[in-house]
């Protein structure tokens, strides 16, 4: 008997609505089998964009009617006061009541965070949520010796970034704890054994950096759990240095930020050089296969779906304004999470680090 995965989707949210929503949900529909859908939104509209899916999927979608949608443009707050109707609230609400398993909204993230810490409450042993996105990294080879390697022996590798949002500033305390989630999240997701640890700092030495960032890297170094490898400078990002970047909401969200306007600088400088004359118009041509890997390689859309990690249940948090690849991929990472429990790994694993803290306290 299948047991399905079920994830509400709110389809007001973002810049596009359910002109992206819908289409991004029927392509999870027909890639898993055990997805079930609950499309929240105005009704004839969702009905409208379905267009000729099959009986297939649509046996397996589900319609909930509102007409209130959260913009962007409305204060963050207001969703606890005004907008308890909204596709949003609605949404985390399925969560909390267990009508389904995640939701996914691409609506104002302010206020689907407030929403997501008002119904579904932080994990007992975590201070506060944070939000966690990814970033490319350049890809990984395998042990074999450089002369040997080829294409085939190429992985994709990304970096996992939080706080990138949820808290301008954050206690050493809570940078642990996002450490801990972090970890978690790329060990299920990437399926990588012991993810590699970093503090976002402005050096390596030890006397840089807030006194948050030094005593959260002192415990750090004393854990047994975790796999702290040290500072990471901004220059050092994209160096696969590490699998999971901590740092506090201010400057993650900075650095995400920027990253995305390297990309698109690059891109734009790269089609200005390409279009300067024939001669590099034939260049361009000649080298589109390579400039395609490498495009799809750092594609934005591939890496969008950033989840809220610390509450009692799963919210991914689409870009506004994602594609309908995008917003798949959003919906891919809330089937991912479902599928490995996450929320229920980040609190087994806070459970060992308060132990191992306990015992080594004991100790001394």
């Amino acid at each position: 008997m299948t047991t399905f995965k079920r994830i509400a989707v709110d389809v007001m949210g973002g810049d596009y609505g359910p002109s992206v929503a819908i289409p991004a949900a029927l392509r999870s529909l027909a890639l898993h089998p055990d997805l079930h859908l609950v499309l929240i939104g105005v009704k004839s509209e969702i009905q409208q964009h379905l267009g000729a899916a099959g009986d297939s999927l649509r046996d397996r979608l589900e319609i909930f009617h509102t007409d209130v949608c959260m913009h962007d443009d409305v204060k963050p707050e207001s969703v606890l006061r005004k907008y308890k109707d909204s596709s949003m609230y609605l949404a985390v609400e399925m969560v909390k009541d267990k009508k389904v398993d995640a939701c996914v909204s691409a609506g104002n993230t302010g206020a689907l965070l407030l929403t997501g810490r008002h119904l579904l409450k932080t994990i007992p042993e975590i201070e506060k949520p944070a939000i966690i996105a990814s970033i490319p990294l350049p890809m990984l080879y395998n042990s074999q010796p450089p002369q040997a390697q080829t294409s085939q022996t190429l992985t994709d590798h990304r970096c996992y970034i939080l706080d990138v949002g949820a808290n301008i500033s954050s206690s050493a305390q809570q940078l642990v704890e996002f450490a801990v989630m972090g970890s978690v999240l790329a060990c299920a997701v990437d399926n990588i054994k012991r993810p590699r640890i970093g503090l976002l700092n402005m050096g390596q030495e030890e006397h840089k950096g807030t006194q948050q960032i030094r005593d959260a890297a002192q415990q750090l170094q004393r854990s047994s759990t975790l796999n702290y490898v040290g500072y990471v400078e901004g220059n050092e990002v994209y160096s696969n240095k590490v699998d999971v970047l901590v740092c506090e909401g201010f400057a993650g969200n900075v650095t995400i930020k920027t990253s995305a306007g390297v990309v698109a600088t690059l891109r734009s400088l790269l089609k200005q050089r390409i279009d300067q004359n024939w001669y590099t118009r034939l260049l361009g041509i000649l080298a589109r296969p390579f400039l395609a890997s490498i495009a799809a390689q750092v594609d934005p859309a591939r890496f969008n779906g950033a989840s809220v990690l610390g509450l009692q249940g799963i919210i991914v948090k689409s870009h506004g304004n994602a594609s309908t690849e995008g917003f798949f991929y959003a919906i891919e990472q809330a089937h991912k999470e479902i599928e490995d429990n996450v929320p229920g790994l980040i609190s087994q694993e806070m459970v060992k680090l308060l132990d191992a803290n306990k015992a080594a306290q004991v100790a001394h």
